[in-house]
């Protein structure tokens, strides 16, 4: 014979918030205390917002730019190696400038990203200087208002030749950085979402569908993305699947690395996000300005960050035959890979944890 629950015991019922008062910020702090800090840190995300973005582009600044000197036939010997060394003496150092045995060797190293600029010294005149606006048009225009200064004070004159010019339909090399922006946009919204409205996943099948989830979005969004500036807006005519698989990447890599850091630190996930890819990332891409006129903090951590990947991915595509694309592509899979293992590695030590502090079935007592 079995005993029975007497009559009146309260009958068995679901957990909720109110049983886990540490799942519901009101109930375990207060709406005082809850509304005090989301005051406090949304006006820090703001003020971050405005500092990051007037620092990277209130001043730019050239610094280093890589350019070749070459003498064509009929200057002087040696006129090259004087060239380079005044226009590295210039104060600043905007240019890092090197002697070069040829123009069509320059302009190589040009599409080959060794070098984004030339200077050709014609003793007959006037000089060409050579730039690719499509590397970043504001060292394009340093470049032109560097050498307007060297040569007026040399009394002479130089042409300009746009080696690697932005394409018809994209101004100043801005579209790539936008279609890369939105990309991540798109990333860190869905994340977030999931993490809001959904939580983090309980069991290791769970964050596998919400991986799964965050697939498929990333190659529909990578996809559509793509097709916009390939052929509705012409932007980007003739790259529509390489396009794809990188806006794909550019996607899950931000989504991934999102939801992770929400099943690791919880709801502080989406400011940290906003923080990371809004606040430092979309500033250090550049958009029109490349790495070598912009501060060198944002410089050094642009192209680790998923918008200055875009960025920096899309150029390499469209303008350079894929020049350049591996530091991009390992930079999307480093976030991906990041995010996935904090997925899954603390949602396995959550679910461990759940089922260590399980109760354990009843058991019916003998007589």
């Amino acid at each position: 014979m079995t005993t029975t629950p007497p009559a009146h015991a309260a009958p068995t019922r679901p957990a909720t918030t109110a049983d886990h008062p540490s799942d519901n910020l009101l109930a375990k702090y207060g709406s005082t205390k809850v509304m005090s800090v989301l005051f406090v840190g949304v006006l820090l995300l703001q003020l971050g917002f405005i500092l990051s973005y007037v620092a990277a582009f209130h001043q730019p600044t050239p610094r280093d730019i890589g350019i070749a000197v070459i003498a064509e036939q009929g200057a002087p010997a040696g006129i090259d190696q004087q060239v380079a060394d005044k226009l590295n003496a210039i104060d600043g150092n905007p240019l890092d400038a090197q002697v070069i045995d040829s123009t069509a060797t320059a302009r190589r190293m040009i599409h080959d990203r060794e070098i984004l600029g030339a200077f050709v010294v014609n003793p007959a005149g006037p000089d060409t200087l050579i730039t690719a606006s499509a590397g970043g048009s504001s060292i394009a225009t340093s470049l032109e208002a560097i050498f307007d200064q060297v040569e007026s004070s040399q009394n002479r004159e130089f042409v300009v030749r746009d080696e690697v010019p932005v394409g018809t339909h994209d101004n100043r090399g801005l579209s790539g950085f936008y279609l890369s922006v939105g990309w991540v946009v798109g990333g860190y919204l869905l994340a977030a979402a999931i993490g809001l409205f959904i939580g983090a996943p309980k069991t290791l099948r769970q964050a596998g569908i919400h991986t799964g989830v965050i697939a498929i979005y990333s190659i529909i969004s990578g996809a559509l993305g793509a097709l916009i500036t390939t052929h509705i807006l012409g932007t980007f005519s003739g790259h529509w699947f390489p396009l794809w698989i990188l806006g794909a990447g550019v996607v899950f890599g931000t989504a991934m690395f999102t939801i992770g850091l929400r099943a690791a630190i919880g709801v502080l996930a989406v400011p940290l996000a906003i923080a990371v890819f809004v606040i430092l990332g979309n500033p250090s891409a550049g958009g029109a300005f490349g790495s070598n006129v912009i501060p060198s903090f944002y410089a050094a951590i642009g192209r680790w960050i998923t918008p200055g990947a875009g960025t920096e991915g899309v150029r390499s595509i469209v303008y350079f035959s894929n020049v350049g694309i591996g530091q991009p592509a390992l930079t999307l899979f480093i976030y991906a890979f990041i995010g996935a293992a904090l997925l899954f590695g603390f949602t396995a030590r959550a679910s461990r944890r759940s089922a260590d502090v399980a109760p354990a079935p009843a058991v019916a007592d003998a007589v």
